[in-house]
Parts: C-alpha cells; structure tokens; sequence
C-alpha cells in the first residue's frame, strides 16, 4: 500500500510538492499563532478568532486539495488520452489490413468470376489507388467519385470517368473506321487505370501491340466491354458507390464490327504496331469478300449473292465462329458455295449486263482463294 502511494507521488511530483507547500503553510500559520498568542485564554473573544483563523486554514486547505486533486485528474485524463489514441491506432492498423486483405480477395473473385481470362498485375498499387489516402495510421472505406478534372492518373474517379467516355464513344449510330479507331485507342487505355491484363488463349482477330495480346477481339469487342464494366462496377460497390448500368448492347453492333473489320483491313503491318492476330489466312480474305459483297447491288439496287452475304455474316459474328473456320475442308467447302452462286447469278443474267459484271468479278476474287487452299 505504502509503495503504491509513493509510486503515485514519484509519477506526478508537483501535485505532491502543491499538496506539501499547503500543508507547510498551514503548520507555520499554526505555529506564528501558537508563539502570537501567549498562555492558553478564557476569553470568548480570542477563542472565537482562534475559530476564525482555523475556519480559514481548513478553507485554504480544502482549496490546495481540490486544486491538486483537479490537477491529478487532468493529469490521469492526458494518460488516458495517450492510452486511448494507441487503442485506436491499433485499430485503425487491424482495419487497415483487413480491408486491404477483403480487397485483394475480392480481386481473385472478380478474376474467377470472367473465368480467369484476366489478371490484376499489381494489387497492392491498385488498392493505393483506389485509396489513396488509407495507410496504417488511416482507413476509410468510401471513396467519392470527382468530375474528371479533378480526378488523379488511374484513380477510381479517373476509371469512372474512362467508361463514361466510352460509353460516349459507344453511342455512335453511324460507324466508319476512324470512329472504329478511335474506340480500340480508349479501350486500350483503360485496363492500364484498372490495371488488368488479357491472360487468355490467342483468337483470331485479338488485338496484339507490340506482339502482346490486348484481349480486344475485332468480331467479340462486347465481350471486352462487358469485362470492363465489370471490374468497374466491382470497384464502385466496394467502395460504396453505385455501380454503371451495362453498356453490352451499345457494343453488339454490326456496324460497329464492320468499322472495325475495315479499320485493320487498310493497316499494314509494317507501319502499325497494333494489328489483330491472324491464324487463319483464310480469314483475312473472307473480310476482303465480304466488303465487296456488302456493297455489290443489281441495277435495282437490290443486294446480290445474298446466300454467301448471309454466310460470312454468320461466320464474322463472334470470335468463337470466326475461330470455328480452321478445317480446311469447311473452308473449301464455303468457297465452293459461293462460287456455285456466282455461277448462279452469271447464267441468270443478260449479256454484258451490270449483274453478269459482278458475278464474274465476284468469281474472279474467290478463285485464287480456292487454288490457296487446294494447294
């Protein structure tokens, strides 16, 4: 007990000195008294001063006591302040790995859920990015979004504000190829602020720059586009925003495919470093056809060759049926079609008319794919 109290005396030695000064004060008002005042009296009048000055002694004494007891508290107060602010800086340090730990698992999740085609290449940076401010000494779990003036290089403001100019760029209702162009230019900026990258096989038409496969197929650019809004829409929950409706159907297009197919059909690869990937050689030449088909019309203006128009429109649609023509014999076969066509249109037309024109012309632009593939 008696150590405690002198602990307590050692921890805050002013107060003790205070407590001290006033009790010394008190023993020399007592004693100047005690040598003031001579033999004891009997005298009402010196005892009602005596009580007078004693009133006044306990008075000063009471007022040293609370004074010191104030400052004990005041004292016991800022410890507990400093007790406290390393509680909540413990805390603050188990919010932050935790939430950095929930957050780096929810991007496996998002890389299961598009089936692995995806990869997040730095997840530590992303999280900083996302949340900018959180450290061990900080963690907040909302992140408001800005206009893009304000936003910051690969923030959640500045990938919002990505998609919304895609969806911008998406709305277009009549495609050319430079429009077309403009499109793959943002797309492949936007997986650098949502800092994935494609991990997928290669298909025919996949956008490769530099010879690294972007993931942006010329036939399936909806599939992109819909891997993008997800992982956007990922990060906007998470961080207590509202997630961006679907913009899929803006990107089905056939328009939008035709602008893209002509956008790299006049690009050489010598001169451009962005070019789709070809596997099928075949490929390439049916887009050539059908451009020429798309546009071939009798005198009337009514479209010709309208069953090989139908095929390769069928077999342009997606990746997966432009991927579907590697079989040789399948591709010989189709050529074989549309030449019977051709052939159809030529014996059903007048000498030296426009139709008879075409049809010779389109003959003509298939048989050396024949010969290509009979070789």
């Amino acid at each position: 007990m008696h150590r405690k109290i002198w602990k307590s005396i050692g921890e805050y030695p002013w107060i003790s000195a205070l407590i001290g000064v006033g009790f010394l004060v008190i023993v020399a008002i007592f004693t100047t008294y005690a040598l003031s005042l001579g033999p004891r009296s009997h005298e009402h009048a010196a005892w009602s001063s005596f009580g007078s000055m004693l009133a006044g002694v306990f008075t000063f004494f009471g007022s040293t006591a609370t004074i010191a007891t104030l400052l004990f508290l005041n004292a016991q107060f800022k410890e507990q302040q400093k007790v406290t602010s390393k509680q909540i800086e413990a805390m603050t340090f188990e919010q932050y790995l935790n939430h950095r730990k929930l957050f780096l698992e929810r991007l496996k999740e998002i890389e299961e859920s598009l089936d692995n085609k995806i990869k997040f290449k730095n997840p530590d940076k992303l999280y900083h990015n996302i949340f900018p401010q959180n450290s061990p000494l900080e963690c907040s779990f909302r992140v408001q979004i800005v206009s893009g003036e304000l936003a910051k290089v690969d923030d959640l403001s500045d990938m919002f504000s990505s998609f919304v100019q895609m969806k911008k760029l998406l709305k277009n209702k009549s495609w050319i190829p430079a429009d077309a162009d403009n499109l793959i230019k943002h797309l492949i900026l936007m997986p650098n602020s949502l800092s994935f990258f494609h991990v997928e096989e290669d298909f025919e038409g996949d956008l490769a720059l530099d010879g690294k496969n972007l993931g942006i197929n010329i036939y399936s650019i909806d599939e992109y586009i819909n891997r993008v809004t997800v992982v956007l829409n990922a990060f906007l929950v998470f961080t207590g925003n509202h997630p961006v409706e679907s913009v899929n159907h803006l990107s089905e297009s056939a328009e939008l495919r035709k602008a893209l197919i002509l956008n790299f059909q006049s690009q050489l690869p010598p001169k451009h470093s962005l070019v789709p990937i070809r596997k099928y050689p075949i490929i390439f030449s049916l887009e050539r056809i059908h451009h020429w088909v798309d546009q071939a019309k009798d005198a009337v203006g009514q479209r010709m060759f309208l069953d090989a128009w139908q095929t390769m429109n069928t077999a342009l649609s997606s990746k997966l049926c432009v991927n579907s023509f590697k079989d040789k014999a399948k591709q010989i076969s189709m050529i074989k079609e549309f030449m019977m066509e051709a052939d159809r249109a030529y014996k059903g037309s007048l000498p030296n008319s426009h139709e008879r024109s075409l049809a010779n012309e389109f003959r003509a632009k298939l048989e050396p794919i024949l010969q290509g593939l009979q070789s």
